[in-house]
């Protein structure tokens, strides 16, 4: 499912009141009939493997950020770094994945670039392989090549999973079931990415604001290298 729509639609809040971050203010959050506030809090936690577009990391090495605490299942963890392309990244680091990714604390520590930190994030909801998937705007500091090849990714680990790809840029709900228009905090339109646009209506009308982005001729641009040294 994607859910769309422009900046301060209520995206990102609808995520966070769907995984237990926010409280709503008046009615009811309801899983299978269930109303949220009944489950155990933690086990209903244990449900969700997300991604948000705002990335604060703690002072862990490469590994301890991927494992979040969880039994290193060695054969387990080597797959979801090949899956999520952190594996080309470690082999580039002397201290390979214990290296620590907080540069402003460690002496030692490194500078990952905006499409690095996301498929540290990726590695880190892989491993966890939760029964949902949340995406929010996984992709806001990449270019649109880069976007369409981190989506292409998800899809290929969404599957047997509720996915959630939440965007105000429109290149992810393509391959999606069914996509969620929000606007002013309501839904507006549901429906197929080929039936929204036929409908012509606000989804219609972004999609076509956006479609420079994902032309032919865009190139593609390089991801930054990583950044060593430092201490504060």
């Amino acid at each position: 499912i994607a859910i769309v729509g422009e900046n301060g639609a209520g995206k990102t809040t609808l995520i966070k009141l769907v995984v237990g971050l926010l409280l709503p203010d008046e009615g009811k959050i309801l899983i299978n009939g269930i109303p949220q506030q009944d489950f155990n809090i933690s086990e209903y936690y244990q449900l969700f493997s997300t991604i948000f577009q705002d990335i604060h990391l703690l002072t862990y090495s490469i590994r301890d950020t991927i494992l979040q605490g969880l039994p290193h299942d060695k054969e387990r963890y080597q797959m979801v770094l090949k899956q999520s392309g952190m594996d080309k990244i470690i082999e580039k680091l002397s201290n390979g994945d214990e290296t620590k990714i907080v540069r402003k604390v460690y002496r030692e520590g490194i500078q990952l670039s905006g499409g690095q930190l996301q498929k540290l994030k990726l590695a880190q909801a892989l491993y966890k392989d939760a029964p949902i998937l949340i995406l929010d705007e996984p992709t806001a500091a990449l270019d649109p090549i880069a976007e369409h090849e981190v989506y292409q990714d998800y899809l290929r680990f969404s599957e047997d999973k509720l996915s959630l790809f939440i965007s105000h840029r429109l290149s992810s709900t393509r391959f999606c079931d069914r996509i969620i228009y929000i606007k002013q905090g309501k839904i507006t339109e549901v429906g197929t990415h080929e039936e929204l646009l036929a409908d012509q209506r606000d989804y219609y009308r972004l999609y076509e604001a956006q479609a420079y982005y994902y032309r032919e001729n865009i190139e593609e641009t390089e991801e930054t290298e990583i950044e060593t040294g430092g201490v504060i």
